[in-house]
C-alpha cells in the first residue's frame, strides 16, 4: 500500500539563529506512516548572504528551497506552500514556523490523526507556546528547547493520546497539517492580512463554514520558541503578540468568534488535556529516576533527574508541588495525612527519596511513610556573611 505524501513547509524570513535547527529537526522525522518532503519558503530574507547560505544548507540536508523574488508577507508565502502541495499531488500539507523543534513522530502522529478522525480540516500540534492551547512550562527555553527532550515529551504524549484529536475554535499555523481536499474546498490564505497574523484564524473559520473540523493533537508535541520568526520579520515588537488591525478584520467577519473562544476556554477542556500530559510526564520521570521529596518552602522547577516534589503546610492546608523539566502541578490537601497518603498511593511503587529540613508534623509523617532513602538536613548559621 502506498504511503500518503506530505509537503512539510517551513516559512522563513531571516532567522539565521533559529532556522537551521528547525530544518535539521524536520529532516529527522520518521517516515513510518507517511513520506514527506521538506520545503523551505524563504520570503526574500534581507540579511546579507543568508538566503545563499540557507539554500546551501537545504542542498546539504536534502530539503527543497524556494526564494520569493520579493517579500510577500506570511499569508502569501504560506499560500505558495498550499498551492505547491495541491499542484504536485501531495495528500497533506503542513505549515510551520521556523522557531520550532519537531518531534520525531510529528508527521506520523499528525497523519494518523487525520486518518483516524473523519471530517478533519486541520490539526494543530500541541506545544508549550500555542495560544490558549498551551501546555504550561516554567521556562521552556531552558528546560525543553532541545531535540532529545522534545522527542521524549512527544513520545510520552503519543503513548497516551494515540491518534487522538480534540475540537478547538481555530487552528494555529505554527505547526499545522491540512488534508489537500481541505485546501481544495477552502482555498488559500486571504492576502488582506498583509504581512501576517490572524490569516490562519480566517482560514479556520472558513473551513468551519465548509463543514470541516478544527482540531488539535495532544499526542504530538512541538517546542515553540514563540514569536521568533515574527520578531525577525518586524510583525510584532517585544511585549506584543498580535496585530490589532488584523484582529479587527476577524471581529468584523466573525462577530461570534470571541464568544466561542471564551466558551472553549471556560469549558476547561484544554486545561484538562494539558494537566493529563503533565501528569503522565511526571509519572514517567518518577518511574525512570525516582521521586525526590523535600519538606520546605522552596518551589522546585524540575531541573534535576526524576520528579521533584515539595511539601509544605500552612494555615491548615498542605501544598504539594510536583515538577519535572519545568512542567509543574500544584495540589492542595486539607491535612498533612491526606497529602502523604496521596504521595504513598501515587508513588509507592517507585524509588522515593525524602529530604527533611525540620521536625514539623509533615516531615515526621514523610519520614514514617518512607523510612529508607531518608536525608535530614540541619539548618544552621552560615560560616560568613
Amino acid at each position: 500500500m502506498t504511503k500518503p505524501r506530505v509537503l512539510h513547509c517551513i516559512t522563513v524570513y531571516n532567522g539565521r539563529a533559529i532556522v537551521p535547527q528547525a530544518l535539521r529537526s524536520a529532516m529527522r522525522m520518521d517516515r513510518s506512516v507517511a513520506d514527506f518532503d521538506v520545503l523551505i519558503l524563504d520570503d526574500a530574507s534581507p540579511e546579507p548572504g543568508w538566503s545563499a547560505d540557507l539554500k546551501a544548507l537545504c542542498e546539504e540536508v536534502g530539503a527543497l528551497y524556494y526564494l520569493t523574488p520579493r517579500n510577500l508577507g506570511i499569508p502569501r508565502n504560506v499560500s505558495l506552500g498550499l498551492n505547491a502541495a495541491v499542484t504536485h499531488g501531495y495528500d497533506y500539507v503542513t505549515i510551520n514556523n521556523s522557531d520550532v523543534l519537531f518531534p520525531k513522530n510529528f508527521i506520523s502522529g499528525m497523519v494518523t490523526g487525520c486518518l483516524q478522525n473523519p471530517g478533519v480540516g486541520s490539526i494543530t500540534a500541541s506545544s508549550n507556546n500555542v495560544s490558549i492551547y498551551s501546555v504550561p512550562n516554567e521556562d521552556p527555553d531552558r528546560f525543553i528547547g532541545n531535540q532529545e527532550t522534545v522527542d521524549w515529551i512527544s513520545s510520552v504524549a503519543q503513548t497516551h493520546f494515540p491518534g487522538t484529536v480534540i475540537d478547538i475554535p481555530a487552528g494555529i499555523s505554527f505547526a499545522i497539517i491540512m488534508p489537500i481536499d481541505a485546501i481544495r474546498t477552502v482555498g488559500v490564505m486571504d492576502p488582506i492580512f498583509g504581512r501576517g497574523y490572524c490569516e490562519e484564524t480566517d482560514w479556520s473559520l472558513r473551513s468551519l463554514q465548509a463543514g470541516l473540523r478544527l482540531t488539535m493533537a495532544p499526542g504530538v508535541f512541538v517546542y515553540h520558541q514563540g514569536r521568533g520568526s515574527n520578531l525577525e520579520a518586524g510583525l510584532v515588537s517585544e511585549g506584543h503578540t498580535s496585530v490589532p488591525e488584523n484582529e479587527a478584520i476577524i471581529d468584523l467577519r466573525y462577530p461570534n468568534f470571541r464568544r466561542e473562544v471564551d466558551a472553549y476556554f471556560r469549558s476547561g477542556r484544554n486545561s484538562w488535556e494539558a494537566s493529563k500530559l503533565i501528569h503522565e510526564l511526571h509519572d514517567y520521570s518518577a518511574r525512570a529516576d525516582g521521586v525526590h521529596i523535600e519538606v520546605g518552602s522552596i518551589v522546585p522547577v524540575g531541573d534535576g533527574k526524576g520528579l521533584q516534589v515539595r511539601v509544605s503546610s500552612r494555615n491548615n492546608l498542605t501544598e504539594v508541588v510536583l515538577a519535572h523539566k519545568g512542567f509543574i502541578q500544584t495540589l492542595h490537601f486539607d491535612s498533612e495525612k491526606s497529602a502523604v497518603d496521596f504521595i504513598e498511593a501515587r508513588f509507592g511503587q517507585t524509588k522515593v527519596y525524602v529530604v527533611t529540613h525540620d521536625h514539623s508534623p509533615v516531615a515526621v509523617r514523610l519520614r514514617t511513610a518512607f523510612p529508607t532513602n531518608l536525608t535530614e538536613r540541619a539548618i544552621g548559621y552560615p560560616m560568613s556573611v
